[in-house]
């Protein structure tokens, strides 16, 4: 297995070879590609020792490339909940302690 900067580009670059062929492509079909590709099929069995798991680690660090494979539409970030205005904000009370108060005389 390789470092994981080096694992990272190779699953980049093959990703991208992928997205441009239109499918997710076995090995083999990998290999009958006649333009260069940046990576060599042989490169990724090295780094992955095998190709499903090269296609597994497309499928969990590059969502929004496996869906444009899968023909689906991109995933869409989780939206951000707004949180109840009735519960207090700890960074303002936080803040609210910090300062100075002013002494009774």
């Amino acid at each position: 297995m390789g470092s994981i900067r080096r694992r990272d580009v190779a699953i980049e670059a093959a990703a991208m070879v992928m997205l441009e062929e239109g499918k997710v492509l076995s090995k083999k079909e990998f290999d009958n590609i006649s333009r260069p590709t940046g990576v060599r099929s042989g490169n990724l069995m090295n780094l992955f020792g095998s190709w499903s798991r090269l296609v597994g680690f497309i499928e969990k660090d590059h969502p929004d490339v496996w869906a444009q494979l899968q023909g689906e539409k991109a995933p869409e970030p989780e939206p951000v909940e707004e949180e109840d205005s009735s519960k207090p904000d700890p960074l303002a009370a936080l803040a609210n302690a910090s300062e100075e108060k002013e002494e009774d005389e």
